[in-house]
């Protein structure tokens, strides 16, 4: 599996409809737009020509930078499609200025936290509180926490 992590482009759009998690929200036709109007990148992984993956930059975060809705197609996980979305996140960010990325994780959430600490996130602590999230982040929803823990990875540490 060849990885290539891009921008988003309107012509992905269809492609990326049929894989988003959540059809009802329309979130593909969302983050487009808000990449349109420049409030955060939409990084889409593809191995060939399929997409397999997206994950959001957004700059307009209280935690900006921020890494956000991290998604990858099940077939498709455990292959290193998070981990090249996660890179292609950093790289935007540290040449934005930024020194550090944050994120947010449902502490209950037993496949994203690993990939988060294996790629050097740290807890920092803090929480967030969510009411009712776009997409939940657990398979069995009364699992699901009220509070994410908040995520923090140095860009400066080499």
């Amino acid at each position: 599996m060849a990885i290539v992590v891009r921008r988003a482009e309107e012509a992905d759009l269809p492609a990326l409809r049929e894989i988003q998690a959540r059809p009802d929200l329309n979130l593909v036709d969302k983050h487009f737009q808000a990449q349109a109007a420049g409030h955060l990148l939409f990084a889409v992984a593809f191995d060939g020509d399929e997409p397999i993956g997206s994950a959001l930059l957004d700059l307009d975060s209280e935690m900006a930078p921020e890494l956000r809705n991290m998604y990858v197609v099940p077939g498709a996980r455990r292959k290193g499609a998070g981990r090249a979305l996660s890179r292609w996140i950093e790289d935007r960010a540290r040449d934005a200025g930024h020194t550090a990325v944050y994120l947010a994780v449902d502490p209950n959430n037993e496949k994203a936290v690993p990939l988060y600490v294996s790629l050097e996130y740290h807890p920092t602590g803090e929480h967030q509180f969510v009411e009712a999230p776009d997409v939940p982040q657990v398979s069995d929803e009364s699992e699901a926490s009220q509070y994410y823990a908040i995520y923090k990875k140095s860009l400066t540490a080499r």
